[in-house]
């Protein structure tokens, strides 16, 4: 940490400014309305999941109106000496009804609101020089997401296999939880929920890869491993990125605590030392990127690094969590209208639950690698635009697969008319383990389908993306 520190204060000596300029606010934005038409495996069309018992499925119809909409705050500044400075702001509207009216039992109304209407996506400050490079310091992607390159980038639709589809279909598995203070085999004494489903086995978390992201940027948590839950995942940090030279730029940020955002108010936006988050986490990345002519190369490696704080062991017979180490190759290439793009992850067994002593002949142990790939192709004539991909992962052998179609009309620079067509599948492991009583309240089913996105998406400023060094690919969705 003393090193961060040492490092940060020599970078800021170097942005010195002479004199400085007041800054100006600006206002960007992107809004997006689609409709969604959805169809998935019988069981995960009931009014109730197959998961638990009394436990409501909010996803079992077959069309949806959905919209989001966001508005960017830039303020930003120039000194004398060519250093930019300022701060982001993301907020996400939402558009949720605010206020709830309803009867009691004796007749009287009762009136509620839970719903917040703004919530904030990112939150930065920068400075920025061309010789020297950018600095961010705030709530905000790390280097691993903004440099990244995969089948997902420059994508139409809603963002294909990064796009929106995952919320409107039910992922196996999310209830399949690790139990610490449970040993393994043993069910005798235990008390769960009835939407609890947890492995008397032990076999630790059990989850679905759904996006081309390593751990902390796909979202994660102990008890799930994998998690969709939270896919704006941003945590405190600063990060620096280098000027680009001779097409190549790295970055790399640091973070103490992957659980820890925003402000605190007697500790609420922090967590504690021992809570399962990361602790000391290094999140990097470098790309190339170069045009000859109508020929463009791009490539990119990123990596996140970082402990797990629950690490702790008291004999061989229990689950610890493993630390963070993971990193993805990726590359996008054009040729005139023509563009081609693939990538690799390797989460290995990063924050999973690992029993040392199992190996792979045991009932109880789970697969403790986990990988993704994507590939994919585009085609822009005129205001069109066509892309296909592909994503696929296999974390604890649990196995997923989707193909996006997107298809794009843009009737002006700012606005765009869109159809996007996801075809998913989600292989549950476990269906095929041996015991199949292992589950106290059900069993995990497997779930494919389709979601067909037919929408409308306006952007404008563009002022996320001010950076005159720092190529963030990430900027293209939210």
């Amino acid at each position: 940490m003393i090193r961060a520190f040492i490092f940060l204060v020599i970078l800021i000596i170097n942005f010195s400014a002479k004199a400085a300029i007041a800054p100006e606010v600006y206002i960007g934005g992107k809004f997006n309305f689609s409709s969604a038409l959805t169809d998935q495996a019988s069981v995960y069309t009931n009014d109730d999941l197959p998961i638990g018992t009394d436990n409501e499925n909010k996803l079992n119809k077959s069309n949806y109106f959905a919209q989001d909409a966001f508005i960017d705050v830039l303020v930003l500044g120039k000194t004398d000496n060519s250093v930019l400075y300022g701060a982001v702001a993301s907020l996400m509207l939402d558009s949720n009804r605010q206020n709830v009216a309803e009867y009691d039992s004796s007749n009287t109304l009762t009136v509620s609101n839970n719903s917040s209407s703004v919530l904030t996506r990112r939150a930065y400050m920068f400075m920025e020089k061309k010789t020297s490079g950018r600095l961010e310091f705030g709530d905000v992607e790390g280097p691993s997401k903004k440099m990244k390159f995969d089948a997902a980038y420059r994508f139409g639709g809603t963002g294909g296999i990064s796009g929106n589809w995952w919320r409107f279909v039910n992922i196996p598995d999310f209830g399949l939880m690790y139990d610490a203070d449970k040993k393994d085999g043993d069910c005798t004494g235990e008390s769960y929920g009835t939407n609890d489903i947890r492995s008397c086995t032990g076999q630790g978390n059990k989850s679905f890869m759904i996006r081309p992201d390593l751990p902390l940027a796909h979202g994660y948590s102990k008890v799930n491993g994998a998690d969709k839950f939270d896919d704006t995942r941003t945590i405190g940090r600063i990060s620096y990125y280098s000027p680009r030279l001779s097409s190549v730029q790295f970055g790399i940020s640091y973070a103490a605590d992957s659980g820890d955002r925003g402000a605190s108010y007697y500790g609420d936006s922090f967590s504690g030392a021992n809570s399962g988050d990361v602790s000391d986490v290094i999140d990097w990345g470098i790309n190339y990127v170069e045009q000859f002519n109508d020929l463009g190369l791009a490539f990119s490696l990123t990596g996140e690094y970082g402990f797990a704080e629950d690490t702790t062991s008291i004999d061989s017979s229990e689950f610890t969590q493993q630390d963070l180490q993971s990193f993805a190759l990726g590359a996008y290439v054009f040729k005139g209208n023509f563009s081609v793009a693939a990538s690799y992850g390797a989460w290995g067994d990063s924050l999973m639950m690992v029993r040392s002593d199992l190996n792979s002949s045991d009932n109880n142990f789970r697969d403790n690698n986990a990988s993704y790939t994507t590939v994919g192709a585009g085609y822009q004539f005129g205001a069109y635009k066509f892309n296909v991909a592909t994503f696929n992962s296999d974390y604890r052998g649990q196995n997923f697969a989707l193909t996006s179609v997107a298809f794009d009309y843009r009737l002006s620079k700012n606005f765009t008319l869109y159809g996007e067509l996801n075809q998913y599948s989600f292989s549950a492991n476990s269906n095929d383990e041996a015991d199949s009583t292992a589950y106290i309240s059900g069993t995990s089913f497997d779930n494919e389908g389709n979601v067909i996105f037919l929408g409308a998406k306006l952007h404008f400023g563009e002022f996320n993306s001010v950076s005159q060094i720092a190529l963030d690919t990430s900027s293209n969705f939210y």
